[in-house]
Order: C-alpha cells, then sequence, then structure tokens
C-alpha cells in the first residue's frame, strides 16, 4: 500500500509537470518542452518544436535587423505588438485574433493573444506569448484544437507559465527611455532646497543682532 500511494504520487506529478523538461533558448530565456523535441535554423531563426500530448509547442527565437532596434518608448513598444498581431493576422486571412493584451514575463512587457482559425476541419486555437527586446524578439506558441480545450488547457498553461527571462532583461532593453519633465522636477526641487538652507543661515545669523 505504502508503495503504490508513492506511484500514485509519482504518476500525479509527472502529470502535473506534463513531461516538460527546461530548454535553454539562449543564455537569457528559457522554457519547458517535452523531451522529444526538434531544434532547427531557418531564415536567421533558431526554431523549437514539439509534439506534446494535447497540443504542440512552438518557440521561434528572431535576431532583430538594426532598423528594428530603435524603439523609444512603451508606445512605440505597442506598436511593435501591433504590428506583429497585424502579420499573425493577414497570414491566415481566414482567422481571427482574440484575448490580444499585454503581460509581464519577468521584468519585461509581453503581448499575450490567441489566433482563432477554422479551415473547415474545426476550430483550432494558436495562443502567442510575444516577448521583445531590442536585439532579439522571442515567440512562444501552443497550437490545440478546440474540441481537445478541456485536456489542453493545463498543458498549454504548464508551458507558457514555464517561460523563464533572465534578470539581466529589463524595460531599458526593449525602448529607449526618454526623460521629458523629471530633469526640471529635480532642478525645482534642488533649488527649493538651497532656497530654505539660505534662508535659515541668514535666520541664524540675524538672532544675535535682535537680542542686543
Amino acid at each position: 500500500m505504502y508503495f503504490s500511494i508513492i506511484l500514485f504520487a509519482a504518476q500525479a506529478n509527472a502529470q502535473k509537470n506534463y513531461y516538460l523538461n527546461p530548454v535553454k533558448v539562449d543564455s537569457l530565456v528559457s522554457v519547458s518542452l517535452p523531451k522529444e523535441f526538434s531544434r532547427s535554423k531557418a531564415g536567421g531563426q533558431d526554431i523549437y518544436s514539439a509534439n506534446a500530448s494535447y497540443g504542440s509547442m512552438l518557440v521561434i527565437r528572431t535576431v532583430n535587423p538594426p532598423s528594428q532596434q530603435s524603439v523609444k518608448n512603451p508606445k512605440g513598444l505597442d506598436n511593435v505588438f501591433k504590428e506583429y498581431v497585424k502579420k499573425v493576422q493577414q497570414s491566415l486571412t481566414q482567422g481571427s485574433i482574440t484575448h490580444d493584451h499585454d503581460t509581464t514575463v519577468g521584468k519585461l512587457t509581453a503581448r499575450d493573444f490567441v489566433l482563432q482559425v477554422d479551415t473547415g476541419g474545426g476550430l483550432e486555437m494558436r495562443h502567442f506569448i510575444l516577448v521583445y527586446t531590442k536585439n532579439v524578439t522571442y515567440t512562444f506558441e501552443y497550437l490545440y484544437s478546440d474540441f481537445r480545450k478541456d485536456l489542453a488547457i493545463g498543458e498549454m498553461n504548464a508551458f507558457l507559465n514555464s517561460i523563464k527571462i533572465s534578470p539581466e532583461l529589463t524595460t531599458a532593453d526593449q525602448y529607449i527611455t526618454v526623460p521629458s519633465h523629471f530633469p526640471m522636477v529635480t532642478v525645482i526641487i534642488i533649488a527649493a532646497g538651497l532656497f530654505v538652507i539660505i534662508g535659515a543661515i541668514v535666520l541664524m545669523r540675524r538672532r544675535p543682532n535682535l537680542a542686543t
């Protein structure tokens, strides 16, 4: 009975983890994939793909061209996300984008959205998480058939929640923060502080004269 309990616990833990193991995409990013996965290179991209129990997983690492390394602020980053989502939808004109929103992965802002497609063989869902940095773009995708949704949802969450981003990557690696009113506020604060100090010194010097 004791052995059976241990075996049952081990099987439950394996199902919870969906047999996924951490894989380094590069020195800064990792994700968990099934033991049997393939890695390939095409068009300057590193591609990791795997068939899981209830769906399929795809990870793409793309080095950004110099023209895409000049995002200046959060609005510019949002434009990058919107452009990517637009291209995904254009790749399958019969598809529709749903649940498009920002999320956080590590210290970075990421984009989370779903491409819903019905090609006649049933509804298919492609859940994306897009992580953009000035140098590299990371795409994580989980594809599953809608009729298997109840089974696939746990496996999908295990995959997407396993994305790990190095603490070294911050929003400074996503866009160039342009100071606006901060320097002026700093000048005002410093000037006010100096005024108070000078006023206190003058008042202290006048006190003996008042006493006499």
